[in-house]
């Protein structure tokens, strides 16, 4: 065996074939001893495993199974830091090797407990940092080791954490910092903490590597930031991944306002945290501009293509901004407010700049760019044959300009801070317009909806081109048709409506011009459709390491409905269920009867219904005979539609219902639909879960999203979660391969880009959206709720859900039951108290009843005995039937426990059979510390139970079906399609096997 560097090593002591057979999994050692020196040597672990996918097909003699064999290194060396480290191991005279950022080393003589490995920390902050690290078994995941500066007197200190995994055969360790904290602010930065004080220079292109103190490492760690000569901001945590935000600090002369991006890197140990300038002033324009705060003096310049930090002195939130070396005035505008695409006038040689400035939680970028065709916010258009048509932006003392007749003009706001409105004046009428009012006049006024591309058969008047525009907004339905009676002859015709973002204002007396733009309006038909409909879909989350099923989701459709087809329409539509359920008793009892002759039943009073030996041809015969048929609604369905100006999307999904498939769960059912009241069921007709509309409009020439019409509506669900389902899935989805080196780089390279790049990535893509709704508010509201933790190991908002749900059903359902009668709102009354009750007294008991449960949870873990957790989960998941049921299971665990104080001996024996004499005081152990932890489970089971007993008696709503059992695995591990004999049989059995033990 060689090592790099062409080191020989003598031949290690051979392995036999029985030594493998009886070390499955276990760890065999070898070493070569060095030629050239008796303190070095090379150690081989070696770890045997059976081939898995083979060794069940094999018989029964050991010789036949197939094995592999691994070879590993006796240490994995992980350098994660964003900088080089040397390492030496002691004794090896001196010799290190370097350890580039984000690469890893083969450490073949280390040994456990005994080898000391020397790290060198190179170029950190312009100095080198110097550590000793002792090789160790059973040291904690994460771990801290003190770097010393070499050339400093002082010693500084520097904390840096090493995380460790434990294999067979291997230990690997990782050098990281907790934190990487980039500063972009062009400013120095401080960071404070319990007993930390770092300064972050502005110069400093990498990170600084940033760690609380290790006693305090696993605490609820906060850190304040100040800023150059500022005070120290608030306290704000640097562990919520994903989060934007900004934090403020405040000196003598203004205030810093800074924004803060957490995010996590590649290998998910280390948490990036970049602090960037608030505001942020970026120049796309082909000029060189100054800007200035308002009622400030000092002009900053902006070259093309530079993005500068941006430091406000004041509250006015105003900005100047001119075109270097011009004589022009100085445009002011706000960035305190969203703006898209704002056209500043400069003059008949510069023409113009257009203004984007875009808000977010942690910043204010303020773009300004080149003008393009389109940016104008109006082109008013004159098409009459003597009216002068007069404009101007209203907040001014007089109108700025007159268009004559047959002509057209681009406008844009004169004073872009003042208000948004145009006035213009065309005879006698005075009128406003705005690029997002829809106007509602006193005269007679026609609405329709009138999209960008007729401007084509408008603009032909005026032998003009519109180019194509590539920018877009949010903004209401802004399309409207006027027509105007300047005086008692003459009747002039307005036509507003959008070209991309810019708002055509069209005024003409031809009527046959405004007939063509009105009748254009109406539906394309579909020239293409796409219908896709699923009755079931399931999905099943295998993790094929483990061999367990950890979530099945499925989609599932309707039970039977009976639709109808009303006279000119296309569609099918669904009947209420009180009347579907009626026509299905009656087509089950009829079918039943092998008939041969058609039978007529009366759905309704006066509503007769003839049903068919064969179920086709069926119809209501009277009042007006309409074809009816038995059908379902499809788990999923995705429609697609397209026309030469349209699209539509329309995706539906019926139930979806996602399953805790690991034994044991807390919550079986993750995620599934609660079913409304029985009031509101029963008259209204079934509705799927989820359905989301989408048409979509081409602008035209316009490249822009015109999204005419979108819409959501989401029924009311319930989300419950465990800590053991959501262990799973981190462990489902997240890889255990060794860090990504492509990763890690781009991770360093992200941290290198320029500021002009940080600003553009906040420019987020705009559409221009018509009509946007997303319904139940109920359903949002509840979202806010399951985020604050809903049913996540207890539960105190649950009180005020429960509350809540109770007295807004107290309203609505006698409302919906006054609608068909005195009988069914009797019955609304009954379910509204009964809501009301439940819903106070439910909601006080649920919330006790998660906080005592995540209680009980934490004395289980410590009582180490699997089995009684096992048992305890499966207790606890059985949710009482009744007050009775609750208190009398809350007595039981309280009972069992007692019990079991005189059965200690198990443990002992236990141990004593299973681990030997090792076993026997461990099992000895096990049993003291469960004397103590049991007792006290119980009780909180007790008032748990008890609790839950009582919100189940005060709950109105029903029990979740599950869908189907886990999937079994065989001895193989293979995945198999799924036999649902073969999951209901495994669930039996584990069921049996934990209530004999």
């Amino acid at each position: 065996m060689r090592q790099r560097q062409a080191m020989k090593y003598d031949v290690c002591e051979g392995i036999t074939f029985d030594e493998i057979m009886k070390n499955v999994d276990s760890l065999l050692q070898r070493k070569c001893q060095s030629v050239r020196s008796t303190n070095h040597s090379l150690i081989i672990n070696i770890v045997t495993v059976k081939d898995t996918l083979t060794s069940s097909l094999c018989s029964d003699d050991e010789w036949d199974f197939p094995y592999v064999v691994h070879l590993w290194p006796s240490v994995l060396l992980h350098n994660l830091l964003p900088y080089h480290i040397t390492y030496s191991v002691e004794g090896n005279g001196n010799k290190y090797d370097t350890l580039q950022d984000g690469c890893s080393a083969q450490i073949h003589n280390a040994v456990l407990d005994q080898t000391k490995l020397d790290l060198e920390l190179l170029n950190y902050l312009d100095q080198n940092w110097k550590s000793e690290y002792h090789i160790k078994s059973n040291l904690p995941d994460i771990s801290f080791t003190t770097f010393y500066c070499i050339t400093e007197l002082d010693k500084t200190e520097l904390d840096i954490a090493v995380h460790v995994t434990y294999t067979t055969g291997q230990m690997v360790i990782a050098i990281h910092s907790p934190y990487w904290m980039v500063n972009k602010t062009g400013r120095m930065l401080q960071y404070k903490a319990d007993g930390i004080h770092r300064k972050h220079p502005p110069d400093c292109k990498k990170p600084l590597l940033f760690s609380f103190q290790p006693k305090n490492f696993l605490q609820n760690n906060k850190v304040q930031l100040m800023v150059t000569d500022s005070e120290l901001s608030d306290q704000f945590s640097l562990d919520t991944v994903g989060s934007h935000g900004s934090v403020k600090c405040k000196s003598h002369k203004k205030d810093y306002q800074v924004g803060v991006t957490i995010n996590n890197s590649s290998f998910n140990i280390t948490r990036i945290v970049t602090f960037t300038p608030f505001f942020m002033i970026s120049n796309r324009s082909k000029y060189t501009l100054e800007v200035a705060e308002e009622g400030k003096e000092k002009w900053i310049p902006i070259v093309l293509q530079q993005c500068i930090p941006f430091w406000p002195e004041n509250d006015a939130n105003k900005l100047l901004v001119r075109v270097e070396n011009s004589n022009l005035p100085p445009r002011k505008i706000n960035f305190d407010k969203q703006e898209n695409c704002l056209l500043l006038h400069l003059d008949n040689k510069l023409g113009g700049i257009t203004v984007d400035v875009n808000l977010t939680e942690h910043s204010t970028v303020i773009t300004f760019s080149d003008y393009h065709d389109g940016a104008a916010p109006f082109l008013l258009i004159n098409h009459t044959e003597e009216e002068i048509i007069e404009y101007g932006q209203s907040s001014l003392s007089e109108l700025e300009g007159c268009l004559q007749p047959n002509k057209a003009v681009l406008y844009t706001w004169a004073d872009p801070a003042g208000s948004r409105k145009l006035t213009w004046k065309c005879g006698k009428r005075t009128e406003e317009i705005t690029p997002k009012e829809v106007r509602v006049s006193t005269f007679n006024a026609v609405y329709s909806s009138v999209y960008a591309f007729f401007f084509f058969l408008l603009l032909s008047y005026f032998k003009r081109e519109l180019e194509d525009i590539f920018f877009m907004l949010i903004t209401e339905s802004q399309n409207c048709q006027d027509v105007l009676s300047l005086d008692c002859r003459k009747v002039v015709y307005l036509v507003s409506f959008f070209e991309g973002l810019q708002r055509i204002v069209l005024i003409t007396e031809d009527k046959n011009v405004f007939k063509l733009v009105y009748e254009s309006v109406q539906a394309e038909l579909a020239e293409q459709e796409i219908i896709l409909s699923l009755q079931d879909v399931g999905i099943s989350l295998v993790n094929n390491y483990t061999r367990q099923e950890v979530s099945y989701i499925g989609i599932t459709s309707s039970d039977v409905v009976w639709e109808t087809k009303p006279k000119k329409k296309s569609r099918w539509k669904p009947l209420s269920v009180k009347q579907t359920d009626k026509l299905e008793q009656e087509f089950k009892e009829y079918s039943e009867l092998t008939p041969s002759e058609n039978k007529t039943v009366e759905l309704e009073p006066n509503v007769l219904v003839c049903l068919t030996p064969s179920g086709n041809d069926m119809k209501i015969q009277q009042p007006n005979e309409i074809p009816i048929r038995r059908n379902y609604l499809p788990a999923l369905k995705v429609e697609y539609s397209s026309s030469a100006h349209q699209k539509s999307f329309r995706i539906q999904i019926y139930r979806i219902q996602i399953q805790n498939q690991i034994p044991g769960a807390i919550f079986p059912f993750v995620f599934y639909p609660i079913k409304p009241p029985k009031s509101v069921a029963l008259d209204s007709a079934p509705k799927p879960f989820t359905d989301v509309s989408i048409v979509m409009r081409t602008a035209g020439h316009s490249q822009i999203s015109h999204i005419k019409y979108f819409k959501v509506l989401i029924q009311e669900m319930d989300l419950r979660l465990d800590l053991g389902f959501l262990n799973a899935l981190v462990e489902f989805f997240t890889q255990t391969d060794v860090p990504n080196l492509e990763l890690f780089k781009k991770d360093v390279e992200s941290l290198q880009e320029e500021l002009m790049s940080v600003s553009s990535m906040d420019t987020s893509q705009i559409s221009l959206y018509e009509y946007f709704h997303i319904s139940p508010i109920k359903a949002i509201k509840q979202m806010y709720v399951l985020i604050l933790g809903l049913d996540v190991l207890g539960n105190p908002f649950g009180f005020i859900r429960g509350l809540s749900e109770g007295v807004e059903a107290f309203f609505y359902e006698p409302y919906q039951g006054a609608i068909q009668g005195p009988e069914e709102f009797i019955e609304g009354m009954a379910l509204g108290l009964k809501a009301l009750v439940g819903g106070a007294v439910g909601g006080l008991a649920g919330a006790a009843s998660r906080i005592t449960g995540a209680m009980a949870k934490g004395v289980a873990a410590i009582t180490m005995d699997e089995d009684y957790q096992q048992k305890r989960r499966e207790a606890m998941n059985k949710q009482p039937t009744g007050l009775r049921e609750g208190i009398t299971r809350g007595g039981k665990g309280l009972v069992s426990v007692r019990i079991k104080h005189d059965k200690k001996f198990n443990e002992f024996y236990r141990g004593a059979q299973k681990e030997g004499a090792a076993g026997f005081f461990k099992g000895v152990g096990k049993g003291l510390v469960g004397a103590v932890a049991r007792p006290t489970g119980g009780i909180i089971d007790m008032a748990s139970s008890t609790f839950q007993g009582i919100k189940k008696v005060a709950d109105s709503s029903e029990d979740v079906v599950s869908l189907r059992p886990p999937r079994f695995f065989g001895e193989d591990g293979v995945i198999r399609p799924y036999r649902l004999r073969d999951g209901t049989g495994s669930q039996m059995l584990q069921v049996t096997k934990w209530h004999k033990i």
